[in-house]
């Protein structure tokens, strides 16, 4: 029979340096959990930032569109207010001026707003602005021009589109009433 023979101090000490290190490799273990779970947090908190941020972007660009678009409504609808025309014969201005110039401010604006839309992925709002904003001829006198009522509608029509784009998020009103 063989006598057992107890643990020198080496091995004691062996073993309590072995279940420190277990100890420390199972805290670094769950700190390092830890550390992924805030991280993936982090991760998932930028991402929603980001995107809110892109959201808000993306909507002021329709704002900027939709406000140009109503310069130029409002230019167009006084220009087609203020011309007296009788027998397709330009009487008067009213607010003085003459009909070019006044038609040329016009133009200039829907020549602004094409340049801005031209940016925008194609849709049909997009489409219906082009319509509404192209396409003239130089008789002041063509139907088709800037006297016409059908165009002016058509531009009020793109208008609402955008607007329905260019709408602000209630969040947002939250956020700012607070």
């Amino acid at each position: 029979m063989t006598q057992a023979t107890p643990p020198s101090d080496l091995d004691w000490t062996t073993l309590r340096l072995s279940i420190a290190s277990l100890f420390v490799a199972i805290v670094s273990f769950v700190a390092s959990l830890v550390s992924a779970a805030i991280a993936n947090w982090s991760r998932k908190d930028a991402k929603r930032i980001a995107d809110r941020a892109h959201d808000e972007w993306a909507q002021q660009k329709w704002f900027d569109l939709y406000f140009l678009t109503n310069s130029a409504y409002d230019a167009m609808e006084k220009l087609q207010a203020d011309c007296n025309i009788q027998d397709s014969r330009l009487l008067s201005i009213r607010g003085g001026g003459n009909y070019s110039d006044r038609a040329n401010v016009v133009i200039c604006l829907f020549r602004e707003i094409q340049a801005m839309a031209m940016v925008f992925p194609q849709c049909a709002t997009i489409d219906l602005l082009c319509a509404a904003t192209s396409g003239f001829s130089d008789d002041p006198f063509d139907p088709r021009g800037l006297r016409s009522k059908e165009r002016l509608k058509t531009l009020m029509d793109a208008m609402n589109d955008m607007r329905e784009k260019a709408l602000v998020d209630s969040s947002v009103l939250k956020r700012v009433i607070k």
